[in-house]
């Protein structure tokens, strides 16, 4: 991917504030409530209550099964309904905007908007390593990028969050992430599978 120079017209760039085996993620200078992230075979966590953050061992690992959890699932409030994206040099995706429901009961005073936060994510490099999961809480809302890629025969399900505080600073992030998201490739031997799911 090509990272923009700066951000807004100023001098400084885009910063990586994790890579690892479980995220590449940026952030515009001066913008730590916006996070460009990158994924891949993320899973489905328990979003609220008692043991929220475990692993749901009954939700599918592909696109098409972890968009019809989160449009299902009432702890989550769909902002924009999921659509069919493609991507970069044609990467084909699923894109939603989710947030978290008001009737959404997180139970976990760790969370700073407690009861309205709500627990999307894991993978196994954080479940490894004691990082808990990815969730959004309050006002928070992100737009998720789904597909599927093969990488050396073998499929997983690539993702991309837009993570911001608010409505506005997600559309500020988008706009800001458009050059990015349109310079993207995937690497040699890296390919993009399957059509997109549009179900709600």
């Amino acid at each position: 991917m090509t990272v923009p120079s700066g951000w807004s017209g100023t001098e400084l760039g885009w910063t990586a504030h994790e890579s690892d085996q479980g995220e590449l993620a940026l952030q515009p200078p001066g913008q730590s409530n916006l996070t460009l992230a990158f994924w891949l075979d993320m899973v489905a966590i328990k979003s609220t209550g008692p043991r929220h953050g475990t692993i749901l061992k009954n939700i599918g690992r592909t696109p098409s099964a972890l968009v019809s959890w989160l449009t299902s699932n009432p702890d989550f409030l769909v902002v924009s309904k999921p659509a069919p994206a493609t991507i970069g040099d044609g990467i084909t995706m699923t894109s939603l905007v989710i947030g978290v429901s008001r009737s959404a009961n997180y139970g976990d005073r760790g969370c700073p908007a407690n009861p309205r936060c709500a627990d999307l994510f894991t993978n196994s490099f954080w479940a490894k390593n004691g990082n808990g999961g990815y969730g959004i809480g309050g006002k928070g809302e992100v737009r998720l990028y789904l597909g599927r890629i093969k990488i050396s025969g073998r499929a997983h399900t690539f993702l991309i969050a837009l993570d911001a505080n608010n409505q506005a600073g997600l559309l500020r992030l988008e706009r800001a992430a458009t050059p990015i998201l349109r310079s993207l490739r995937l690497p040699t031997g890296v390919s993009s599978i399957g059509t997109p799911s549009s179900s709600s």
